[in-house]
């Protein structure tokens, strides 16, 4: 197999991290409501991005997922490294999580065998990767006050975006499929 040069992941990097950043605007405007703390809401879209991204371009999509964070979160006014580090945390929670359910789960790289079983258990540890490592995060640095109650509310965000996004894909490329 060729190797590909490190320009060749540019464009996958940048169309991760201009859906990311989009992705967040479209959430803020629907779903601003449900915010309960700092970065932690009841539905957070993004998140099914987050993991898809990573599925589907593995290093790249986590890199312009970090990216894409960081740019949507620019106007907050939160302390530059903690924002950097919640940046990074949005990218490699996605990958840790795929990486923990492809050896317990037995995934191949190709994701050949990746069922919709698979697809909802690697969402729940994505959502409860991302969530304690964000509160990890934040209650030290006290943009949470609570580990438990917002680690329990982004949770349970990243898991009906990651549900709404992802099955929303399988959805859309499955009449895609059907209408070829």
């Amino acid at each position: 197999m060729a190797r590909m040069h490190w320009h060749a992941h540019l464009l996958p990097i940048a169309l991760s991290a201009l859906g990311f950043y989009l992705l967040s605007g479209v959430n803020d405007l629907l779903f601003e409501w449900t915010e309960y703390d700092h970065g932690v809401n009841w539905v957070f879209l993004p998140s099914g991005l987050r993991l898809a991204l990573v599925l589907l371009l593995g290093g790249p999509g986590a890199i312009g997922v970090m990216l894409g964070s960081f740019f949507s979160g620019l106007h907050e006014p939160t302390p530059l490294a903690v924002h950097t580090a919640a940046s990074v945390i949005s990218g490699g929670a996605p990958w840790l999580a795929y990486w923990i359910c492809k050896r317990s789960l037995q995934i191949q790289s190709n994701l050949g065998n990746l069922t919709p079983g698979h697809l909802l258990k690697m969402a729940m540890v994505f959502s409860l990767t991302s969530a304690v490592l964000h509160q990890a995060l934040y209650v030290p640095t006290g943009l949470s006050e609570s580990f438990i109650k917002s680690g329990l509310v982004m949770t349970v965000g990243d898991l009906l975006g990651c549900l709404a996004v992802l099955y929303g894909l399988k959805v859309v490329i499955g009449l895609k499929v059907r209408g070829a």
